[in-house]
């Protein structure tokens, strides 16, 4: 999700998630790297998957970054590198 030129990214999510709380939006977005890491509890990946059901803006940001780490994580795992290098490559996807 790009912003309009001058618009900040968490602007344009306020501006888009028109009648959902934008803290909502905000923490959920937030919370994305660690929901794909899988590193929520259950309570609070229920919170971010109630969140993504009504909030399609978040769930194109979502949809975004899932599909970009799942690529990195494919290419990095077929990439002949030295293993420090690897392995810092998957430290750092793991950060998010």
């Amino acid at each position: 999700m790009t912003p309009p030129a001058g618009k900040p990214l968490e602007t344009q999510v306020r501006e888009e998630c028109m009648g959902i709380d934008p803290y909502e939006c905000e923490e959920a977005i937030q919370r994305l790297n660690d929901f794909l890491d899988h590193q929520l509890t259950e309570p609070e990946r229920a919170v971010v998957l109630k969140h993504l059901e009504i909030c399609r803006p978040c769930l194109r940001r979502f949809t975004f970054e899932q599909t970009l780490i799942v690529s990195l994580r494919q290419k990095v795992t077929r990439v002949c590198a030295p293993q420090a290098l690897r392995d810092k490559l998957h430290s750092l996807l793991r950060q998010g």
